[in-house]
């Protein structure tokens, strides 16, 4: 059994504790919402949180890939510590020994719920055993085979069960997005009497594109006005780095997906409001990573979107990878606007319990700093962010291996294999264009001795197989 230490309570009475949120978009880049600037994405109720929270312009997740990312979410902990679950082969990547904040709220008196995509581990290593009380439609698997039901089976339904893909029932047409998201509502009618934690993780926008063909129509017709479909059809790619970038926002079918999982936003959020409950909830929305923009030479792989003005994306160390959007509403304690101040996705370990009156053992989110200040008003400055990804996927994303730290202003990015190191200035040139390695030699060597210091400090190591080196076993 797991043991929780240093739990601290306070005085509150228990109904008077907020409710918490968590709305988690799987691969949705930060510029695919209007509050970073799409015009032809359709996120009418993103943006509506975003008027009505605080928008953080500086998110950023502790991966860019999705099995590590997610780790760092809900251990609190950086992927490097732990071998960067998700490229070892182990059974669960979320190790049963590991205190998730899900656990500390349920010891706690929290009824706490899990609907969608886990991708932590597989058959006795799910939300269920993690501290999530009620579970629904969360498995091992990174994606479904189909977005319309049977969700388990690819669309010509010819194909064996996905086995690790949750086989639930369902009618015929059902759409994903729409499902998980009658999930959620029902459980936020079951327990609105009670503090709850509810975490709701879409699939979406993960491959593969699928959509309601209506949807898709709505999303050509906004290409230039022409219902034809427009420039999304034009090439729009460019190749650096060895990869192929996607430079335009216009795949139709994408952008069907984001607005379908926008309306599951704004489905959430009139539900705690029918229900009187928004007064007293943090909602907070984020994603996993930056958007998957880049594929390999070699790689036939269709592309989402782009994140310019950042650079790549999915699967980079680079800011386009990195970079998520990331937006907190909470009602009498945020007031609405923008923050600069950066944060790490290891952060909402720590920021979340805080915020509902408890904390864990420090001996477990090791790499999560609140941010519970900035949602005060208050100001605060987050120490480096420290980033490894030891086996990158260059024949399906184009990524090779790599790390990274940021200090303030300063990134300095290392490519493993052939040990260059890049310096940028985010604050002057956020797309990483200009290497100034040579320009500030004394500020490159500080950067470095500072990213061995972080690699040696979380015992980060570098090479082996990699197991996902093939188009094949890329999600």
């Amino acid at each position: 059994m797991k043991v929780i230490l240093s739990l601290l309570l306070l005085a509150a009475p228990l109904l008077a504790r907020p409710n918490v949120v968590l709305l988690l978009i799987d691969d949705l880049g930060r510029q695919d919402i209007g509050v970073h600037g799409s015009t032809f994405h359709d996120t009418p109720n993103i943006d509506r949180l975003g008027k009505e929270g605080l928008v953080f312009e500086n998110a950023y997740c502790a991966h860019p890939r999705c099995v590590p990312s997610r780790y760092g979410i809900f251990s609190g902990r950086l992927p490097a510590r732990d071998g960067v679950p998700g490229f070892e082969g182990r059974k669960h990547t979320l190790a049963p020994e590991r205190v998730t904040f899900a656990e500390v709220m349920r010891d706690a008196g929290y009824v706490t719920g899990y609907i969608g995509k886990w991708h932590l581990g597989k058959e006795g290593g799910g939300p269920d055993t993690q501290g999530f009380s009620d579970s629904r439609i969360a498995g091992a698997a990174g994606g479904p085979n189909s977005y319309f039901y049977p969700f388990h089976l690819t669309p010509d339904g010819k194909h064996k069960e996905n086995e690790v893909f949750p086989v639930v029932d369902g009618k015929e047409g059902e759409y994903l997005n729409d499902r998980l998201t009658d999930e959620a509502v029902d459980f936020l009618k079951e327990n609105r009497e009670r503090p709850f934690l509810l975490v709701l993780a879409h699939y979406a926008v993960h491959t593969p594109f699928q959509a309601p063909e209506g949807m898709v129509d709505q999303a050509r017709k906004r290409l230039n006005g022409d219902p034809e479909g427009g420039k999304w059809k034009d090439p729009d790619f460019k190749d650096s780095d060895g990869a192929t970038d996607k430079t335009v926002q216009n795949n139709p079918v994408y952008a069907a997906m984001v607005k379908s999982m926008d309306d599951s936003v704004g489905r959430v959020l009139d539900t705690l409001e029918e229900l009187e409950l928004s007064g007293n909830t943090l909602v907070l929305m984020t994603s996993d990573h930056g958007g998957l923009s880049t594929r390999g030479g070699s790689s036939g792989r269709p592309l989402a979107t782009t994140n310019l003005p950042y650079r790549h994306g999915k699967g980079w160390l680079y800011d386009g990878g990195l970079r998520v959007p990331m937006i907190v509403k909470w009602p009498g304690v945020v007031k609405p606007g923008t923050t600069k101040a950066a944060t790490l996705g290891t952060d909402h370990y720590a920021t979340v319990l805080e915020a509902v009156g408890l904390k864990a053992d420090p001996g477990e989110a090791v790499d999560s700093v609140s941010y519970l200040p900035l949602l005060k008003g208050e100001s605060m400055e987050r120490g480096p962010m420290f980033f490894h990804s030891p086996r990158g996927r260059p024949q399906s994303t184009g990524d090779r291996n790599a790390s990274a730290v940021i200090d303030g202003r300063w990134k300095l990015f290392q490519n493993h294999g052939s040990g260059q190191l890049e310096l940028y200035d985010l604050a002057a040139d956020p797309g990483e264009a200009k290497d100034l390695s040579e320009t500030y030699p004394e500020r490159a060597a500080e950067m470095r001795k500072l990213l061995n210091d972080l690699k040696q400090q979380t015992g980060a190591k570098e090479g082996g197989r990699n197991p996902f080196d093939s188009d094949s076993k890329s999600k």
